[in-house]
């Protein structure tokens, strides 16, 4: 008997540290928010390009004004994978708080397949429309928060409207997106990108290792190796972002960006930095870009917001029903090193952006 007595006073402490994160959340207020996400690039029910903005939004406790909690499945403007259906008139709630353009790549008949191929296909639905744009400009109040992200404004969207979000966003697309690949032999690099490359050079992609890709919309494509490149893309703050983000981290940064001219109102928050060698500098030269590509852009005033990066697109739907210090999301992505940038850098700093955008609106 007096030893189950001690297992149980051994035991009892731990049981009691694993469950107070769901404790704490479960009775944490919950916040209020009007939220509108755009994301017309759903083929499949994993919803991986708004997944991480969902989960820091049930992470977060918010509720629409009507008290619900926002469903992945369910409150976002676009495709529906499970009926197919289409949505078109987008219409925005006058009292919202929060736009955020998640991605409207669109849908393309490969996609729907069991296996995609990663090869290019016949688009079904897709583009970020004027009228599209006009609907978001007349809803965008003073206090309204805007956040667009990678491959809003890119394909298949057209160039009159993509102009017209350049000039109200703040900044300038240089038609340029790059990713880095771990291994450039793998299956993650995209066929039509080796074929582009291929046709472009008139010899074959025998390319392996770590490097770097670039491709302009005009299907030109260059290519960072090991010998033009040291290590990975870095995701640094600046001064200004560490300033307006008390816990966020640098970190690694490993999928698709966008290279980008801000306007001088504009604020750069953060940056992706890479360790060219003179190669890649020169490679760099030769198509006019240059070594420092900005990350997250910010209009402090007209609350705007334009990320450079595929940034709410993960791949797992983790449990989000806990509360802890920021200090534990470093924890988290050391046992999810594929998610570093997700748990060090997305979640605090939409945290921060939640909190900012209706202080007033806290549920009692």
């Amino acid at each position: 008997m007096k030893y189950r007595y001690v297992v149980l006073i051994i035991l009892t402490p731990m049981i009691l540290l694993a469950i107070l994160p769901f404790l704490i959340w479960q009775f944490k207020p919950p916040m209020e928010r009007v939220i509108q996400v755009i994301d017309k690039t759903v083929p499949k029910d994993d919803y991986r390009e708004h997944l991480g903005l969902f989960w820091v939004l049930d992470h977060e406790k918010v509720k629409d004004d009507e008290g619900d909690y926002y469903q992945k499945a369910e409150d976002y403007f676009g495709y529906d994978p499970i009926t197919k259906e289409k949505d078109t008139g987008l219409t925005i709630p006058e009292n919202v708080d929060l736009i955020y353009v998640a991605d409207t790549y669109g849908i393309y008949t490969g996609d729907l397949q069991g296996k995609p191929t990663g090869e290019r296909s016949k688009l079904l639905y897709g583009g970020l429309t004027i009228f599209d744009w006009n609907k978001i400009m007349a809803a965008k109040k003073p206090d309204t928060t805007l956040i667009m992200e990678f491959n809003s404004i890119a394909s298949p969207t057209d160039n009159t409207t993509r102009k017209l979000v350049e000039q109200e966003m703040g900044f300038e697309w240089s038609g340029w997106i790059g990713r880095h690949f771990q291994n450039l032999s793998s299956d993650e690099v995209p066929p039509w990108l080796i074929r582009n490359y291929e046709k472009q050079y008139m010899k074959d992609w025998t390319f392996n290792g770590e490097g770097i890709t670039f491709v302009h919309e005009s299907d030109r494509v260059m290519v960072l190796n090991e010998k033009d490149i040291n290590g990975r893309v870095d995701f640094d703050w600046t001064e200004e972002g560490f300033d307006h983000y008390p816990n966020v981290k640098d970190s690694h940064y490993d999928y698709w960006f966008d290279i980008i001219t801000p306007d001088t109102d504009m604020t750069v928050e953060a940056e992706y930095i890479i360790d060219f060698t003179a190669t890649g500098e020169k490679k760099l030269e030769e198509e006019g870009l240059p070594e420092v590509f900005p990350a997250i852009i910010h209009h402090p005033d007209e609350r705007k917001y334009y990320f450079a990066g595929d940034f709410a697109d993960i791949a797992v739907d983790y449990h989000s029903k806990w509360s802890l210090p920021s200090v534990f999301y470093s924890i988290y992505s050391f046992f999810q090193p594929d998610e570093v940038f997700f748990w060090e850098n997305y979640i605090p700093m939409m945290e921060q952006i939640l909190g900012e955008s209706d202080a007033n609106k806290d549920l009692q």
